[in-house]
């Protein structure tokens, strides 16, 4: 049995640090997020779920190129993983891929083993892991190749803005990438990013050399080519996980490559050349909308056609979380642009100093279903109205933020009010967005009453980028098959896709579809404000509704409540609603999940990235199946 794994670096590598200071970056997300070996969920996942592998590898002059692993047939069968830090990929390469190069003039010597990153990405879930390490064996037989790999760094990433033969390995000063890669380029909307970090000598025994690869994805055009010189490739920046990773690397090591598949024909083009990040002013001037990007300057490329055997079979369902494309100063944007559908703010309720619930009105419907997200651009908002609102200054923070903002919607529209729905935010401290908004929502309502008051007249408004979140609402199960046996797994405001998942339940009860026991854990140190949240879920629901005023027998819904203060329960709920208060947090030995018969429900868990591994630990001992488990943190 292999041990857990542990914090891989000691810190963010002096280039991460610098680009989050340039860009006024709190520290969203934990160094120690990267652990120095693969969780037995990575493992099963790059063993199971993948259909192609990118990777960065370097060439002799330690430039980093992306490639396109995968088996011959296409099917998630090439990798294997022997023990939690290592990883064997046995793929079918294509001629013209850099890595057979890169890798041919390599001799494995202990002590010099080459650098190697890659990851994982599933197309069809958006679910994604990166690694880091060294490549311990390598071999070739005609185009085939098998690579040993030592893993040092892993992690799980957010799952946002997924969606004849030229071999050029250099490109001259005054040459251009040739008109059908260009337009290659431009029709693309998904690449993957290459970097490389090469420690100073100083450095190296505190933050050691390594390569990364990261997934890039928008609309097609998201990537814009120069025409001046019609080989700068111009990147810009959204926002990620925050920890700055490809910036960082860039920043210390100024070279990038860039792979572009084409999953409609098979075609691959691969790029690597000098890189430059750019901000500010800096950036606007190349790019007006964009405030952080990077430009690689190609100076070797590769394009091979009909390499790839992966295929669409289906139309492709772009991210909701991709803005339009943003356009070159150099360049003439079409006349018509992408119109998103516009929302306004009309409704606010304090829930106290940092929970508000916010009400928003859509131009048009919108169809939004239970566990699902809005995407909102409040750029407008942020840079003109809000100054008009509220007396604040700008900095470095708001000037690079790009003001995009994913809430989980926590009452839908209805076919009463098919332009209405909800979110419950916090204002996180040191943020931009949400602490504005709250004291808009404090301004308001002054003597904090806790009702919701009209702010129409604030005239506040944004635009809705689209509708997110793939995971799979609960279908009614009727008696004779079973019925439905969830469990929800909730810390603190990771309740919030439950909200609406609650009123989904309880509505299909009430008109008579399925069989339905529902245990609901939440985990807070707000617990009278969470179940607030919970009782309107139900209060909502029209008087006259099933379940509101009696107990059917169709449905019973027990809330297991674990927080360190004292409460008292309300007294409002419906008779098949039960609570239950625990004293303390969650424990991960397994014993209150075995209690509840967790092996034979459906788990899905909501909240902080640590509170989510505390509650898959605590899952995992009571013998539930991790694959099993649906996931969703918000640490980014």
């Amino acid at each position: 049995m292999s041990s857990a794994p542990l914090p891989a670096s000691q810190g963010w590598h002096p280039g991460e640090q610098a680009v989050q200071a340039i860009i006024n970056l709190s520290e969203r997300v934990a160094i120690t997020a990267i652990v120095d070996r693969l969780p037995e969920q990575h493992r099963i996942f790059h063993t199971s779920r993948l259909h192609f592998l990118p990777v960065t590898t370097l060439d002799r002059q330690c430039r980093p190129w992306a490639s396109i692993l995968c088996s011959s047939d296409g099917m998630p069968n090439f990798i294997s993983s022997p023990t939690d830090n290592s990883l064997m990929v046995k793929a079918h390469l294509w001629s013209g891929d850099p890595i057979i190069q890169n890798f041919s003039f390599i001799q494995l010597h202990d002590g010099e083993l080459p650098l190697i990153s890659g990851i994982g990405l599933e197309v069809s879930t958006r679910r994604r892991n990166e690694f880091a390490g060294h490549v311990s064996e390598v071999s070739f037989q005609d185009l085939d190749i098998d690579l040993t790999l030592v893993v040092t760094q892993a992690l799980g990433l957010c799952p946002k803005y997924i969606n004849i033969r030229s071999l050029r390995l250099s490109l001259g000063k005054e040459e251009r990438l040739p008109d059908n890669a260009i337009a290659f380029i431009h029709a693309a909307d998904t690449a993957f990013l290459s970097t490389s970090y090469v420690a100073a000598e100083e450095d190296a025994s505190t933050y050691p050399s390594r390569l990364g690869v990261n997934h890039r994805g928008g609309r097609p055009g998201f990537v814009r080519v120069r025409p001046s010189d019609g080989k700068t490739l111009v990147l810009p920046n959204y926002a990620g996980n925050r920890m700055m990773n490809s910036l960082g690397n860039i920043h210390m090591t100024p070279v990038a490559g860039m792979v572009f598949p084409s999953f409609s024909t098979g075609s691959v083009l691969y790029v690597t050349g000098k890189a430059e990040t750019l901000y500010g002013v800096a950036a606007r001037s190349l790019m007006p909308n964009a405030n952080v990007l990077s430009t690689i300057y190609v100076t070797g490329f590769s394009f091979v056609e009909n390499a790839i055997p992966l295929r669409d079979t289906a139309a492709v369902e772009r991210s909701p979380y991709s803005p339009p494309p943003c356009y070159l100063t150099e360049e003439n944007p079409p006349s018509i642009s992408f119109t998103d559908v516009t929302v306004r703010l009309i409704r606010t309720r304090v829930l106290n100093e940092t929970l508000a619930t916010l009400i928003f009105m859509t131009s048009q419907p919108v169809d939004i279903r239970p566990n699902q997200n809005c995407v909102l651009d409040l750029s407008e908002f942020l840079r003109e109205r809000s100054h008009v609102l509220l007396d604040w200054e700008e900095d470095g923070s708001t000037i690079n933020d790009d003001c995009v903002r994913t809430w989980t919607v926590s009452t839908l529209p209805t076919s009463d009010a098919p332009c209405i729905f909800s979110v419950t935010m916090r204002a996180i401290n040191g943020g931009l967005v949400t602490p504005i908004l709250h004291r808009l929502a404090g301004n308001a309502d002054p003597q904090l009453t806790g009702e919701s008051i009209d702010v129409i007249e604030m005239d506040i408004c944004a635009r809705l980028r689209g509708i997110g979140g793939d995971l799979p609402v609960p279908e009614p199960i009727a008696a004779c098959d079973g019925g439905r046996r969830l469990l929800w797994i909730a810390g603190g405001i990771g309740l919030t896709p439950f909200l609406s998942l609650t009123h989904y339940v309880a509505s299909l009860t009430a008109r008579g579809y399925g069989v339905w026991d529902v245990i609901l854990v939440l985990s807070t140190r707000e617990p009278e404000v969470m179940l607030g949240l919970i009782q309107d879920t139900f209060v909502d629901l029209s008087p006259g509704d099933v379940g509101v005023r009696q107990s059917p027998a169709d449905i019973v819904f027990f809330i297991h409540v674990f927080s360190p203060r004292k409460f008292q329960l309300p007294w409002s709920f419906p008779p098949f609603v039960s609570l239950i208060k625990h004293d303390g947090r969650l424990d991960d030995s397994g014993t209150f999940f075995g209690s509840v018969d967790a092996k034979s429900r459906e788990p899905h868990i909501c909240g902080p990235l640590p509170f989510v591994r505390n509650a898959m630990k605590s899952l995992q001992a009571a013998g539930v199946d991790p694959e099993r488990v649906k996931r969703e943190s918000f640490t980014y």
